[in-house]
């Protein structure tokens, strides 16, 4: 009979041979995905081009939706957990986040945008991929939120944060669009004044949040200033 430590070292062994599995066939789909399209791409190409078989792929994926999946969850995790946005919250380092924020809308560290386009097109028609475009943009709208609550305090209201990450959002969605028809047609001056409009919209919450801090101190200062003569 096996000791617990034993037990624990076999499945964690088990799990790291699970892991290397599952890595393969999402590599071999993200090949296939881009170079045939998501439609012309069978679990059988899949099965061939990772060398694992049909049947271990299906106890591994329900179905080509669930590799997609797990395909834009491990970008997704890869790029939201990036260690510049990381230590730049950590340190809160303003020009660090809005740098990280720049880059974001370039979209210029895209690995393959033909997955994207390959994607993108079938979510208008499969109601699973759509849901996890809506994740995508869920999660990408959350972490904007929190890089720009570095920038502000805790005075500004979150409604006015998830605005402006709706405009960044969709502004960088647009951006992607843009390099996937035409990626050699991408004028990086053109993201000087997409750029400015966003950062416009930044420092006035920033002079918003300024303001506040003014008023704040005033109301204060009055405030003393009518106990003292009451007193």
């Amino acid at each position: 009979m096996m000791t617990d430590s034993e037990a624990a070292r076999v499945t964690c062994q088990r799990n790291k041979k699970a892991d290397a599995r599952r890595e393969k066939v999402i590599q071999a789909a993200r090949q296939l995905f881009a170079d045939a399209g998501f439609h012309n791409t069978g679990m059988a190409q899949i099965s061939k081009e990772s060398g694992v078989l049909v049947g271990q792929i299906y106890r591994d994926f329900a179905n080509k939706e669930a590799i997609v999946a797990a395909m834009v969850e491990q970008d997704l995790d890869a790029f939201l957990y990036d260690g510049v946005l990381c230590n730049a919250c950590t340190t809160g380092d303003h020009a660090a986040v809005r740098a990280w924020i720049a880059d974001f809308v370039a979209c210029e560290e895209v690995d393959d945008a033909r997955i994207f386009a390959e994607i993108t097109a079938e979510a208008a028609r499969n109601e699973r991929i759509a849901a996890i475009f809506h994740m995508i943009d869920q999660r990408l709208r959350q972490q904007l939120v929190l890089a720009l609550r570095i920038l502000v305090s805790p005075s500004i209201p979150d409604a006015r944060l998830v605005t402006l990450a709706n405009l960044i959002l969709t502004v960088s969605w647009g951006v992607m669009q843009r390099r996937v028809l035409w990626p050699n047609q991408v004028d990086r001056a053109v993201f000087t004044p997409l750029l400015a409009c966003i950062e416009s919209q930044i420092d006035a919450l920033c002079r918003e949040d300024a303001a506040i801090t003014r008023t704040d101190a005033a109301d204060g200062t009055a405030c003393a200033g009518a106990e003292e003569l009451t007193s």
